[in-house]
């Protein structure tokens, strides 16, 4: 079996739940694979305004279907400073955020970047926990692997895939024109 192969079968493997899968991460390096549940899809779908998602369901946890899979230096960063927390660093947040936008009543704001306020932060968070999972494999070559992993399972909302551009475009469009900001005030988070 190749390390394809081997990485492939880690991510397709049941599912935890989330607070467990998140709980056994460690500081190592690796892939994460995000599954949703059929709710969470269809919240997703009435969201989508560009081409049709293709999901891939998981093999053997019914109800569940691939999101997207990205690679980490540290999977628990990766997973809980970025993805669970934080829409300004995690390209699959924003991409949800951008399908959820009117389903959450959330109001994407300009700072340095296009950003979620607390409250809606914690929304969106919320949000995830209740519908998404994730599973994770360990992996140094984690880079080499992603593009052959993202091919081989072909998440719906994959990165660099034409949905989730078409998501985050529709997050940083809610935030109307970047205003212009004086740099002799010091910046506030909002």
């Amino acid at each position: 079996m190749s390390d394809l192969d081997d990485v492939v079968s880690a991510l397709v493997a049941p599912l935890d739940p989330l607070e467990d899968a998140v709980a056994a991460l460690g500081r190592d390096a690796g892939l994460v694979a995000w599954w949703g549940t059929d709710v969470a899809i269809e919240a997703l779908l009435t969201g989508s305004s560009s081409a049709p998602l293709r999901l891939p369901p998981h093999p053997t946890d019914a109800g569940w279907t691939l999101l997207d899979v990205g690679d980490a230096t540290m999977l628990r960063n990766r997973v809980t400073r970025q993805d669970l927390y934080r829409t300004g660093v995690s390209p699959f947040r924003r991409a949800l955020a951008g399908l959820l936008l009117d389903d959450l009543a959330l109001a994407p704001t300009w700072a340095a970047d296009v950003l979620l306020t607390r409250a809606d932060e914690d929304r969106l968070g919320e949000w995830m926990r209740a519908h998404l999972r994730l599973s994770t494999v360990l992996h140094p070559d984690r880079k080499l692997l992603l593009g052959p992993v993202r091919d081989a399972l072909a998440p719906g909302l994959r990165e660099d895939g034409a949905t989730a551009r078409a998501a985050r475009d529709r997050f940083a469009a809610a935030a109307g024109p970047r205003p212009h900001r004086d740099p002799s005030v010091p910046f506030q988070r909002p």
